[in-house]
């Protein structure tokens, strides 16, 4: 049986939160929401407004289309596996820069940007220590260290 949009919907927006490593209630707070309401759009049983789903975007450093669309290569290959920094949050799509979609890799002095989420997994799988561009609890950018490699979590 196919999945509702609003499910669908709702499943990507838990699965980016979850990447990012903060509690459902966290991610509630940065928000503005009640955790109740989070709770009921990750689930699918709220039918979230235009608004509501630009507040998530932004609080998920995404495009709002991108909350209504899975990474293909995700889809193809439940086996993927991404590397997983210290706090729990790992590489993921959702990383992508909302200015132009590009993945920012590699450290600091020598950081490559790359316009796929594919290329740029393929580029940190050829470094001795993955680290990539991310946002912190506070929303601030900086570079992470993978200590584990492991499946992308849907």
């Amino acid at each position: 049986m196919k999945k509702t949009l609003r499910i669908q919907f709702g499943e990507r927006v838990k699965e980016l939160r979850i990447a990012t490593g903060m509690s459902q209630e966290a991610f509630a707070d940065r928000c503005g929401f009640a955790r109740s309401y989070m709770s009921r759009i990750e689930r699918g049983g709220s039918n979230a407004s235009l608004d509501a789903i630009e507040v998530l975007a932004n609080a998920l450093s995404v495009e709002p289309w991108q909350l209504l669309a899975s990474d293909s290569s995700e889809d193809n290959d439940p086996e993927l596996l991404v590397p997983y920094a210290a706090d729990g949050s790992c590489f993921h799509p959702g990383l992508a820069s909302t200015r132009d979609g590009s993945f920012g890799v590699g450290d600091k002095a020598a950081q490559k940007r790359f316009g796929t989420f594919s290329e740029a997994l393929e580029y940190l799988r050829s470094m001795e220590t993955a680290k990539w561009r991310r946002p912190n609890a506070s929303g601030n950018w900086g570079i992470v260290s993978a200590v584990r490699w492991g499946k992308l979590r849907k």
